[in-house]
């Protein structure tokens, strides 16, 4: 028994140590960004030696795959689902913007870290791409039937994008507060956006575009 306990003192305190190494991996990540932060930094700032750091990370991918997995941990985006129950573009926009704000809120860390020194390659891409095809559909389903319309579709991304939303927020503004006024800015222009993209184009009488002889 005494044996077992120890054991799970080990782990345990291995666990601890393993926590340690990626929280400061992502603490200078964000400091100085990825490039610019070495194994033996990370090691320095968990207080254990260079040796501890490649015994649980022996390679730099590995790493980097723990704070991905730490962020995946942390960071639930939210799905379509969110729209449940919502029938008009304007519900689904404020819905959109205030379930954007919260997930900024819980994103402010690694936001921080990202605007840094965005991560493109590696396990952060890999990890990236269904992220952000989820954002997309979120995107996708606020707009509804005119989710391919390009230009809709450009001002919700601005309008939704963490920058704007920061710009927005200023000191004054709660999360709620900020989400209501992004949502109103957006809103009134998608709306009369709505009746020109259900306008059926001009034909020609023949049904046909006019060429040019």
């Amino acid at each position: 028994m005494p044996r077992a306990y120890r054991l799970g003192k080990r782990a345990t305190q291995k666990d601890s140590t393993r926590g340690r190494i990626v929280q400061a991996a992502i603490d200078l990540y964000t400091e100085r960004g990825i490039s610019q932060t070495s194994m033996q930094q990370v090691a320095r700032r968990a207080d254990v030696a260079p040796a501890t750091v490649l015994n649980h990370f022996p390679a730099r991918d590995e790493l980097d795959r723990a704070m991905v997995d730490r962020a995946l941990a942390e960071l639930s985006a939210p799905d379509v689902s969110i729209y449940d129950g919502l029938d008009t573009i304007r519900e689904r926009l404020e819905r959109l913007s205030r379930e954007s704000g919260a997930f900024l809120d819980r994103a402010a860390g690694w936001y921080r870290m990202w605007l840094r020194e965005p991560m493109l390659t590696g396990v952060w891409a890999e990890a990236g791409a269904p992220y952000g095809a989820r954002w997309d559909a979120l995107f996708r389903a606020a707009l509804g039937p005119f989710a391919d319309d390009p230009d809709a579709m450009a001002i919700l991304r601005a309008t939704m994008h963490p920058t704007f939303f920061e710009a927005v927020r200023s000191r004054s503004r709660s999360t709620d507060e900020t989400a209501d006024l992004v949502a109103a800015a957006i809103t009134p222009w998608l709306e009369l956006r709505v009746p020109l993209l259900a306008r059926p184009r001009a034909r020609s009488p023949r049904g046909r575009r006019h060429r040019d002889t």
